[in-house]
């Protein structure tokens, strides 16, 4: 792999201050052969050539006091990645003049590196003290601050690496990701924006971008980040995946969301889902049996086939997302997906195997009431309307301030004809969502069978308020009042029915 332009503009600085940081030593007359050798092992090193020019410092440190040879050499082992190799070296040139910014530099970047934070701290500080002008010092204190969770001083810090130097991509890329940290999306976002016009072929700069708004919940600007992610990656080692494997997810995660809203249309809303596919499609082409990238595809291909109303597909792929799972490992999805094949059983008409995976999902995730809403819907489907109206009572429990449970018990209390026990249920869906016009029309229904015909109306014509075009609740309204023996408003709303009725006819 190449050496980057940051790396070697690392290596050039080097270079290019250590006859302004060390004048003592730059005066100094070695052996003409000795100096030679330190002169070559620069070349090879901004060559790439790191084995070489290891070999030439090691000839230019037989003169001991030469810490710039030790300097060298370190930075050639580090950039092999040879880090206490590099420590080592870089160890004797601070030995040999402790006032070379660079070495300081190097050893901070060898223990950060290694995972030692605080050692890699200590070293960046003591850098920036004897070299204050020197952006990539700052640059990467700033990036080690992230790293360590404190966007506050990784901020302050980015800010002087932008000063020194305006043109890093990186740093605006770091300095964008602290804003975002710090809640600060606006300028995070402008700063991320900077960081790819100064160099837009960086994936994780576009897949940070997508991160914020995602955050935003603008799913349209984060398919957008995420597709530029994927358009730019590019594997820098052998062993590193071909395509980009979170962004394919992470993108069709974001589509399923966008396609989920409210105001997608329905065209927008098929072409989403078929864009699920597609994206979960390349990465099984990629991954056919490689867990967990195969089964997160699959995972998210099933899901799109339930909303497509293809079931029959839709039952394959979850099942084979199940199946993808190692004996004895956790997989986030795995609820989920069973969840999503019972629903795709019970619109096939199999009440029983739906809720075999019903229960599997809740036995796998104790807290959550959806499971067991759709237990619930077995039984109702069945007409077994007590079993129903436990299992609602169970999802409840678990969240009572979901209205579907209540809403569905209230309709198996209508089966079972306790009408007040069903007005019960739909007041408490009510309380939750007090603008849903549905669950106004239901209970009007339930005071219509306990003949309590003022508290349907009352119930009808709320619904109409929420929502003017629900023509059953004009409709219910109607009949309402004429048994409350106003004929005059009733006529009012059988002709706001028939008017709706006609306008949607066209």
């Amino acid at each position: 792999m190449g050496l980057s332009k940051r790396v070697l503009s690392f290596v050039l600085t080097c270079c290019a201050l250590i006859a302004f940081q060390t004048p003592v030593t730059a005066q100094v007359s070695r052996d003409p052969s000795i100096q030679e050798a330190y002169d070559a092992g620069v070349k090879l090193l901004e060559e790439e050539k790191y084995e070489e020019a290891i070999a030439e410092f090691n000839k230019a440190t037989v003169d001991d006091t030469f810490a710039e040879a030790y300097l060298g050499e370190g930075d050639a082992l580090r950039l092999l990645k040879d880090y206490q190799a590099a420590i080592q070296s870089y160890t004797k040139a601070r030995d040999r003049n402790p006032r070379l910014a660079r070495v300081h530099f190097g050893l901070g970047m060898c223990n950060k590196e290694l995972g030692r934070f605080d050692m890699a701290m200590n070293d960046f500080s003591n850098a920036i003290d004897l070299d204050r002008r020197d952006p990539e010092i700052s640059a990467n204190l700033g990036k080690l601050y992230l790293d360590v969770g404190d966007p506050t001083n990784a901020l302050r810090t980015l800010q002087t690496a932008v000063e020194l130097n305006p043109d890093n991509a990186e740093v605006y890329r770091d300095r964008g990701w602290a804003y975002t940290q710090l809640r600060q999306t606006d300028e995070g976002i402008a700063d991320l924006k900077k960081s790819i016009e100064l160099d837009p072929e960086v994936y994780e700069t576009h897949f940070r971008l997508s991160n914020i708004y995602l955050f935003l919940e603008d799913y349209k600007a984060a398919i957008e980040s995420l597709t530029n992610t994927i358009k730019y990656y590019k594997p820098e080692e052998s062993t590193d995946p071909k395509i980009y494997v979170n962004g394919y997810i992470m993108r069709a995660d974001t589509e399923l969301k966008l396609a989920g809203e409210e105001g997608t249309p329905p065209k927008e809303r098929e072409k989403l889902y078929e864009q699920v596919i597609a994206d979960a499609q390349t990465v099984l082409d990629e991954y056919p049996d490689q867990y967990p990238e195969s089964g997160n595809a699959l995972y998210y291909k099933g899901r799109s086939l339930r909303l497509l109303l293809r079931y029959g597909e839709a039952i394959k792929a979850l099942t084979d997302a199940i199946q993808a799972v190692p004996g004895g490992s956790e997989a986030a999805y795995l609820t989920d997906a069973y969840l999503k094949r019972g629903v795709c059983w019970l619109n096939q008409g199999e009440p029983n195997l739906a809720r075999r995976d019903f229960e599997q999902a809740a036995s796998l995730d104790y807290e959550d009431p959806l499971p067991y809403l759709w237990i619930g819907y077995t039984h109702a489907q069945q007409k077994d309307y007590r079993k129903a109206i436990e299992s609602y009572g169970e999802s409840i429990a678990k969240n009572p301030a979901q209205a579907a449970a209540f809403v569905n018990r209230g309709l198996a209390y209508l089966q079972e004809e306790d009408y007040q026990k069903a007005v019960d249920n739909f007041n408490e869906a009510i309380r939750n969502e007090p603008t849903e016009s549905e669950h106004f029309y239901k209970r009007g229904v339930a005071y219509m069978w306990l003949e309590d015909y003022e508290k349907a109306f009352t119930s009808f014509e709320l619904a109409t308020l929420f929502n003017d075009k629900n023509v059953k609740a004009f409709r219910a309204g109607a009949i309402a009042l004429r048994k409350l023996d106003r004929t005059s408003l009733a006529e009012q709303y059988e002709s706001r029915a028939e008017e709706l009725e006609t306008a949607q006819a066209d």
